[in-house]
């Protein structure tokens, strides 16, 4: 699909041979008559369909937002510099079609489900008992989708659906990283208050889901429009540090860090009590090794005098 706008042009008598006028396609001299575009001028032949390559030159067309380069779907005659310009037969093949009504959407469009709707035809679907239809404008409103189809809260709520009112919730929420609704009977995963589709809740590393297993959080960001990073198991464990005593990955637990090092904190021990130091206080002894301040104390105390 391309987004277009309607446009005309018409024919000019070029009155003079010694007038200077290239046209912006071909890039050869304009003897005769010309047509216009956009501060640009074109040889009739030259300025046509994009697609069937009919001249368009002194009448209406429909013109594209996207670069030729951006449309694959067209077979275009024009140079990649040009913009996507249509007939009126070939812009009903590409130009952008309501999801429910499946005709032309001229104007301002909802997208929905990566469809486009008519804001008139993105209305609710519901029928009260007496067969009328609710119509209902869903433009900035909780979508409840079911069955391709979609409801207001309203309607949703009459519909014997079997699905809960905590369900129900869930449905008016999007995931957290697609944006997209979550369909009835469909599974969900939840992280501090997000909903995920089992789909988008994945690994961010090697993208296998990791709904229902155990995972770690990666984000550091306070900002909560940042979309949150996860890490599974395996990714955890070959992203994880080494111990600089036990040369194993620091995968569970508290690290301890210093001088540039990391330590299981078990690891991180008095080499005289071999008690864990954790963040108390602390010495380093010439040989590189590490004692409590009690054992510091103690040594101190016991080494003789001179």
């Amino acid at each position: 699909m391309v987004e277009t706008q309607k446009s005309s042009t018409a024919l000019q008598q070029i009155t003079s041979n010694d007038v200077s006028t290239i046209c912006s396609k071909c890039g050869e001299k304009i003897l005769n008559v010309m047509t216009a575009d956009e501060n640009k001028v074109y040889h009739p032949h030259c300025f046509n369909c994009s697609d069937c390559g009919k001249t368009l030159a002194g009448g209406f067309f429909y013109k594209s937002k996207n670069s030729k380069s951006d449309e694959s779907t067209i077979t275009s005659r024009n140079s990649l510099a040009e913009p996507l310009r249509f007939c009126e037969i070939c812009y009903k093949k590409v130009a952008p079609k309501c999801a429910r009504c499946h005709n032309i959407i001229e104007a301002s469009s909802i997208v929905w489900e990566d469809k486009k709707f008519h804001e008139t035809c993105f209305t609710c679907w519901g029928v009260d008992k007496n067969g009328v239809q609710c119509q209902k404008p869903m433009k900035d409103e909780p979508v409840y989708p079911l069955n391709d189809k979609w409801y207001c809260k309203i309607c949703f709520d009459k519909l014997d659906t079997g699905v809960s009112a905590a369900a129900r919730d869930i449905l008016s929420q999007k995931c957290r990283k697609c944006y997209k609704e979550f369909a009835p009977g469909s599974l969900v995963s939840e992280y501090k208050g997000d909903y995920y589709h089992p789909t988008c809740f994945i690994c961010s590393q090697c993208n296998t889901s990791i709904a229902s297993k155990s995972f770690y959080h990666q984000s550091k960001s306070d900002d909560q429009q940042s979309e949150a990073k996860f890490l599974c198991e395996n990714c955890h464990i070959k992203n994880a540090q080494e111990c600089a005593e036990c040369k194993n990955k620091i995968v569970n637990g508290e690290a301890i860090g210093f001088e540039g090092k990391q330590y299981h904190r078990s690891c991180f021990t008095c080499q005289n009590c071999h008690n864990e130091i954790g963040t108390a206080h602390f010495f380093k002894t010439k040989d590189g090794k590490y004692i409590c301040q009690q054992c510091s104390l103690q040594q101190q105390h016991d080494s003789p005098t001179k």
